[in-house]
């Protein structure tokens, strides 16, 4: 399973993969079931999850500097 792909929420290069992958099932309707799709469908794994672990990282060192600021308003 996969976020929504509506592309603002994601970077240009997802952006790509994903108008890929929709045209290919766009114009395969019924190969798409045979795999046809597939490997596009893995690249936008791929790149879905390289962002996940950016914003991960993000998050994370967002959270840092917010407990580090607390400890030091006392």
């Amino acid at each position: 399973m996969h976020p929504p792909l509506d592309g603002h929420l994601h970077s240009l290069d997802c952006r790509a993969v994903i108008e890929e992958l929709l045209k290919c099932h766009k114009e395969n309707p019924l190969r798409k079931y045979l795999g046809v799709c597939n490997q596009l469908k893995r690249d936008l794994n791929k790149c879905l999850q390289e962002e996940y672990l950016e914003r991960r990282q993000r998050n994370w060192e967002e959270s840092q500097r917010l407990k580090e600021a607390a400890r030091n308003i006392k």
